[in-house]
């Protein structure tokens, strides 16, 4: 056979009004392998943490009993401690002239210095100083969070609480 014959042929062989049929079968494996290689690396437990060797990190427990401590509420418009209206905020934030130099709540200093003869109550027992509670909005800034705990800890509070609604899920 001539080569120009055998060209014919298979150019003739391959031109016909066949449908293509689509191998879906290999490509659903191969999507399959590479979703359960991205599942299988999207971390979304614990990472494994390697603190340097001089280093001690915090433990943290949770208990299911509120203990009687001091009280501090963070609320859109004011901070309340111990159920008293103490300074106000705009849209959970302290007005720059209500700060003191140090960052501290100029109001909440004062609200917080306490006569020596009326020591407020510890939030657990061998805690070296009176305990506080912080009830804030969810929607509370860090810097406001901070601010008001850099207050607390400036006058003697040695332990916070942050209280949290139980996730029943």
């Amino acid at each position: 056979m001539s080569s120009r014959r055998r060209k014919r042929k298979f150019k003739n062989r391959h031109l016909g009004n066949e449908d293509m049929v689509l191998q879906i079968t290999s490509m659903a494996d191969i999507f399959t392998i590479i979703l359960v290689f991205l599942l299988k690396s999207f971390a979304t437990g614990a990472s494994p943490v390697s603190p340097s060797h001089d280093m001690a990190l915090p433990e943290s427990v949770s208990s299911d009993t509120m203990a009687e401590a001091m009280k501090i509420e963070v609320v859109a418009d004011a901070v309340i401690f111990e159920e008293k209206t103490i300074a106000p905020l705009k849209n959970f934030r302290f007005d720059a002239a209500e700060l003191e130099n140090d960052g501290t709540a100029r109001a909440l200093n004062i609200a917080m210095r306490r006569p020596a003869s009326a020591p407020a109550p510890a939030i657990a027992e061998g805690s070296a100083g009176p305990g506080l509670l912080v009830m804030a909005d969810k929607k509370v800034p860090y810097t406001t969070l901070k601010t008001i705990m850099d207050t607390a800890a400036g006058n003697g509070f040695a332990t916070f609480k942050l209280v949290v609604v139980e996730d029943d899920k």
